[in-house]
């Protein structure tokens, strides 16, 4: 127990009511009185600065242009027929999305559009290398059934 009172804070001190408190006792009759501000109430602090509008002859047009369509889907799916092609399609597209991030929405197109080329060539190499090597296996497993290697 002795510790628990070694580690408490020392009593809260109050301060006596004179040094808060008017000299009769109460608030002062008639509102506040000024005191020690100046004649006028508060100092002024700062003074703001009005300018006056500048006129432009020609309006700017400001044209608000939608995100282009997003290539990661065709750039992720392009890589189960050649994923070395692929990566690139998926970096392209993640380079466009970030222009579309950014406002950049004419670098998102030619980004987009890299990134769709890679993609399609990524398809159409796959493609193209599955079915050489389906014809290749299927040579192969013919001659070796005439050969009489393969039952």
């Amino acid at each position: 127990m002795a510790d628990n009172i070694k580690n408490q804070p020392p009593p809260y001190q109050q301060l006596g009511n004179s040094q808060w408190a008017h000299p009769s006792g109460g608030y002062p009759q008639g509102g506040l009185s000024q005191g020690n501000y100046p004649q006028g109430g508060y100092p002024q602090q700062f003074q703001a600065q009005v300018y006056p509008a500048q006129v432009h002859p020609a309006q700017q047009v400001y044209v608000q242009s939608t995100p282009p369509a997003s290539t990661a889907l065709l750039a992720w799916v392009s890589c189960l027929f050649c994923w070395p092609i692929a990566i690139v399609a998926v970096l392209k597209a993640n380079e466009a999305d970030r222009c579309v991030g950014n406002g950049d929405m004419e670098g998102a197109r030619a980004k987009g559009q890299v990134a769709k080329t890679w993609a399609i060539a990524a398809i159409i190499t796959g493609t193209v290398l599955g079915v050489l090597v389906g014809v290749v296996i299927g040579i192969l497993y013919s001659n070796l059934i005439d050969l009489g290697l393969w039952n």
